[in-house]
């Protein structure tokens, strides 16, 4: 789900990433306003479990599907200086942040084909954990923990073997 302007053809490359990765069939949401409800002055950042919540809300009642929603502002937890994402898997709703992953090293705008690929890495992480994962031990899983951006250039996008068998895919 598109939260706030996001290029058409990045949120279909994730979609269809996700259905790669996962299996089931990934719909578009319905498009969403920046989380402007979330926006914490203090940090100039936006608090993603507050967005989290609104995910939550914006599924049907008793609907089992995962929501995933894309975004383009900074996200932020209280103990973190940043996050690329975040997951509650009790509310089966996850959020993923375009917003560090869209630069390089030196703060220059990466190529659109790498943006698309950390974005695919970073939102089947967060689905990974809604469906039960854990963070994983192989640096090139989709599970490992991305602390920089290049960490997201090293990963999946799709999981590892291990993560594959949590998950009943081996």
């Amino acid at each position: 789900m598109p939260l706030g302007p996001l290029p058409r053809g990045l949120l279909e490359d994730v979609a269809r990433e996700l259905q790669a990765v996962f299996g089931p069939t990934a719909a578009l949401g319905q498009p969403q306003q920046r989380p402007v409800y979330a926006f914490n002055k203090d940090r100039d950042q936006y608090h993603s479990t507050a967005i989290l919540r609104r995910l939550a809300l914006s599924r049907g009642a008793g609907e089992p599907v995962p929501v995933v929603g894309l975004t383009d502002v900074d996200l932020f937890i209280p103990d973190m200086p940043f996050v690329f994402g975040e997951a509650d898997r009790d509310a089966m709703s996850a959020v993923v942040s375009v917003a560090r992953l869209q630069h390089g090293p030196d703060g220059r705008q990466v190529e659109p084909e790498r943006l698309r690929r950390r974005a695919q890495v970073e939102a089947v992480h967060e689905l990974g954990h809604l469906l039960g994962l854990s963070h994983c031990l192989d640096s090139r899983c989709a599970m490992y923990l991305s602390h920089k951006p290049s960490d997201s250039d090293r990963k999946g996008p799709g999981v590892c073997a291990s993560c594959k068998g949590a998950l009943g895919l081996a």
